[in-house]
């Protein structure tokens, strides 16, 4: 706390210096100062004055191509270098601290070595231009170089390297990861008040407070979830040999992060524009390796893998890497803020822009419905192959809106699972061919028609990722890793055990396929599901392909299915929400990895009022009053997973971790759901989060763009917040 009470002291006495006309910037070591600037510094920190945009000035320092970014209005800035140097830190730790880029490098095999632009012999080769200043690097040991661009914007800087400027002329070092700018926005133990956002889940925070050395490691997640074509099979605890005791973790659902200096009232939201398929999101907190918290995008271009030497498993195998390394432009986009922006809610706001602002967010009807699916049939063992187990059949739904109309439920959206023939692991769907047992495809037609009447949305789930190998033919067309062995996904299940990922281009076929016999009936509701929260790189055919091709891929696919349906989506990854008509199965926690200090709703927030919002199911939640509560914070609506039969029936199938599902024993719940949340929400009528905050009191405050306020009290006694008391696990509204 020295530094920082020290680093207060001084900023005072500079902005009186200021006021006397004494000085125009400062060179503290402690990062940047709340000052009132009108008139460029020619250098703050050893960065010289490089260019300017409406809101920020860019400083940079040649020998490492640091920066600083200044906001041109409170003279607050930003450094993407340390500026304090507490003499622990040997030279490859100071040579990441200090340099723009920082690369590791596979020499053989070995992928650990460092490269950066303080430790190494580069060549710089720097053109400035009006906006900022072009460099090309080059390592002249290690044989390989790149171009990188800086850009100053009128809302803060963006850095991109282009995929055709980088080049590999050695046989002997080749580039494995480029990290860029990794301490932008750093800070030393707890010298600044403030936090890191970090893309768990919905969204989590990191305390910039001195974590005394208690953690080891830091958030480390792949941009949209892992890659089964790298990834070796995971080290799974299981009970009794067959039961997963270890829930997985959240996923990237979105290409960003950021750092909030709330004492200076300046923060960032880093978007990763290009190059987000492959790369990773580094949030880490002091402690970690050395004393700076720090938050990043590291860039793949190659990985190194295991290739088994014999279709043997008890023989070796060999670690080897990507003989040819992946290619696109890679770009991060530093969008900074000031004053009461500067915080973690004014970070969503400013993606909600930029996401609408780039076409990659539309506005769809947000109205209130509560979500209502259904599971039609499953299969379990018989003496030869399967028998069906019938859980909810096309009378049966009919018969549940029927009463859900009884108790006032009357705006519902429902999306009904395993109605194909053959039941839910039927995968994949190639044709409208209805399970008979359910109704039949007449039958089935004429209730989402008739639904739609009545205002109800029935959709039809498709998992177009997966294949079952026990019911279809999975000899050709899936999906192997680059090691060329078959990428399987364990279920943990009886009747199933094993399911298959099957190719994007027979995805697509697959699914333009059923969608063309769909429509055909006049109807043409779609739940999309797999290859919308799911990247990957395969091998096929004897052709390696990395998850840019894949996400291009579904992208396409994904594009050509809203022309012709109205499409809803399973968790889908940010690249696709401009196709969403809603998003189902939002996160509303996150991995609760035990560095992070704050769970919040940043996904939600940035989605509200513009596309709706569905948690996950209410049925397999423990703390039923939390997870209600979750959805007042987050502006979420219910979900329910409802069988007209017992979910005792599916205790020998794939679905027996369905424990709780019986319409019978959730109708009243799904009325007061409804009667709750559809009243807070006609009282939101299309608003968007405007401010997220956490009070002294511990109680939750979340303010609506139409001027409606919720607060939320998760604590075990009364609080009061602007005039209101709100009772224990409780929420009220103020208006």
């Amino acid at each position: 706390m020295a530094h920082k009470r020290i680093a207060k002291i001084i900023t005072s006495l500079l902005a009186s210096a200021l006021v006397l006309g004494m000085m125009q910037t400062s060179t503290l070591p402690f990062g940047p100062l709340s000052l009132s600037v009108c008139e460029a510094a020619t250098e703050i920190n050893g960065h010289t004055f490089a260019a300017e945009s409406s809101g920020y000035r860019l400083y940079v320092d040649e020998s490492d191509l640091s920066l600083v970014v200044e906001d041109k209005n409170t003279g607050a800035y930003m450094e993407s270098s340390i500026s304090y140097d507490d003499g622990k830190n040997n030279a490859s730790w100071l040579g990441a601290m200090k340099s723009a880029v920082v690369l590791t490098m596979i020499n053989g095999n070995d992928d650990t070595q460092q490269a950066d632009l303080i430790n190494d012999d580069v060549k710089k080769d720097i053109k400035y231009t009006d906006k900022g200043f072009t460099a090309e690097l080059y390592w002249n040991k290690y044989r390989f170089g790149m171009t990188l661009e800086v850009e100053i914007t009128d809302d803060g800087v963006k850095a991109r390297i282009p995929d055709e400027s980088i080049h590999e002329d050695g046989d002997s070092y080749f580039i494995g990861t480029i990290a860029l700018y990794p301490y932008m926005g750093n800070s030393y133990l707890d010298s600044k008040d403030g936090y890191i956002l970090v893309p768990d889940g919905n969204g989590a925070l990191i305390y910039l407070n001195d974590k005394e050395g208690r953690f080891k490691s830091g958030f480390s997640g792949m941009i949209y979830g892992s890659d089964v074509g790298f990834d070796e099979s995971d080290v799974t605890t299981l009970l009794k040999d067959r039961y997963n005791t270890i829930s997985d973790s959240e996923k990237v659902i979105a290409p960003v992060f950021g750092i909030a200096h709330t004492d200076d009232e300046i923060a960032y939201l880093a978007i990763v524009e290009d190059g987000e398929a492959r790369a990773s999101i580094e949030c880490i907190p002091n402690g970690v390796s050395v004393d700076y918290n720090r938050a990043y995008a590291k860039f793949t271009l190659r990985k190194t893998y295991t290739q088994p030497t014999s279709n043997n498993s008890t023989a070796g195998s060999l670690h080897i890497y990507e003989s040819e390394r992946s290619h696109s432009d890679l770009g991060v986009r530093y969008i900074f803020l000031s004053g009461e922006d500067a915080d973690y809610s004014g970070m969503a706001r400013c993606y909600r822009d930029y996401l609408i602002t780039n076409g990659l967010l539309k506005a769809s009807d947000t109205s209130y419905k509560t979500r209502v699916d259904f599971l039609g049939t499953e299969r379990e063992s018989w003496v030869l192959g399967t028998t069906p187990v019938v859980m909810t059949t096309v009378d049966d739904i009919n018969e549940i809106y029927e009463e859900l109309r009884s108790e006032n439920v009357t705006e519902i959206l429902s999306v009904y699972k395993g109605w194909q023939k053959g039941g839910l692991y039927d995968l994949p769907i190639s044709s409208y061919s209805v399970e008979s047992k359910i109704g039949g495809k007449a039958k089935l037609t004429k209730l989402i028609n008739e639904a739609k009447e009545n205002g109800i949305d029935l959709y039809l789930y498709n998992n177009a990722l997966l294949i079952n190998p026990d019911e279809k033919n999975a000899t050709f067309n899936v999906v192997k890793k680059i090691n060329k062995r078959r990428f399987e996904l364990t279920t943990y299940m009886d009747v199933y055990k094993t399911l298959l990922y099957i190719i994007p281009s027979r995805s697509e076929a697959l699914l333009n396929r059923f969608i063309k016999s769909y429509t055909q009936k006049g109807v043409n509701n779609l739940a999309l599901a797999g290859i919308t929260g799911t990247l990957f790189s395969y091998n096929y055919s004897g052709s390696n392909y990395t998850r840019y091709d894949t996400q291009a891929s579904y992208a396409s696919t994904v594009s050509k299915v809203a022309e012709s349906t109205e499409l809803i989506m399973e968790q889908p990854f940010a690249y696709l929400w401009s196709e969403a008509g809603a998003f189902l199965d939002m996160p509303l926690y996150t991995s609760a990895y035990i560095f992070e200090d704050e769970s919040i709703p940043f996904l939600s927030m940035v989605l509200k009022g513009n596309m709706p919002v569905y948690a996950e199911y209410v049925n397999f939640e423990a703390n039923k009053q939390e997870f209600f509560l979750k959805m007042v914070e987050s502006g979420s609506f219910p979900s329910f997973y409802i069988t007209k039969e017992s979910s005792s029936e599916l205790i020998y199938t794939n679905s027996s971790d369905i424990y709780s599902s019986e319409f019978s024993s959730y109708r009243s719940t799904i009325a007061q759901y409804d009667e709750k949340l559809g009243e807070l929400n006609n009282l939101l009528a299309g608003a968007t989060i405007e401010k997220h905050e956490i009070l002294e009191s511990g109680v939750v405050k979340v303010t609506y763009s139409n001027g409606v306020r919720v607060y939320i009290n998760y604590g075990s006694e009364e609080q009061t917040a602007d005039g209101l008391t709100i009772g224990s696990m409780s929420y009220e509204v103020g208006r």
